[in-house]
């Protein structure tokens, strides 16, 4: 039985069938799940490198400045997690959203650590045989590198490939 699961979306269709799973995994007992999407670190503002989804998020840089890039990519990942943590708050579970910047597979790895999870949920992207061969597989790169399972929802979307 897992009792602390963290979940990782990217925001694409995929992340509802991920959410689905996370609900199958979770059904029938207590579980903590840690909602996680990761932006792009230069997207997001102030220069802190993470939010806890209940802390304000600045639209203004310390520059004084306004990034409507940052602010657009802040804001898809706000509404990623928002329906996340909105789908899977009952049921005796306890749900938490936080969007960190970073690269992918390092910031996945270090939140489960620090979280002390023990499951990682995440999507698979199918991608083609030249698309894999040109771009990495975040998902094989977690399966490598994590310190507890990982549980991969391979339902492919028209969008994913």
């Amino acid at each position: 039985m897992f009792n602390t699961i963290l979940v990782a979306l990217d925001g694409s269709p995929q992340s509802l069938a991920v959410i689905e799973l996370s609900r199958k995994v979770t059904v029938g007992h207590p579980a903590t799940i840690h909602i996680l999407c990761v932006v792009d670190g230069a997207y997001l503002l102030p220069e802190e490198n993470y939010f806890y989804l209940e802390e304000q998020h600045a639209t203004e840089a310390s520059d004084g400045l306004i990034y409507p890039p940052a602010d657009r990519e802040y804001q898809a990942a706000q509404e990623t997690v928002n329906q996340a943590v909105g789908s899977l708050r009952w049921e005796n579970r306890k749900v938490s959203g936080l969007i960190v910047g970073g690269e992918p597979t390092q910031v996945i790895i270090q939140q489960a650590a620090r979280l002390k999870v023990d499951l990682i949920v995440m999507g698979h992207r199918h991608l083609s045989s030249l698309k894999r061969w040109v771009e990495h597989s975040i998902v094989k790169e977690v399966i490598d590198l994590a310190a507890c399972p990982v549980l991969v929802e391979n339902e492919e979307t028209e969008q994913s490939c």
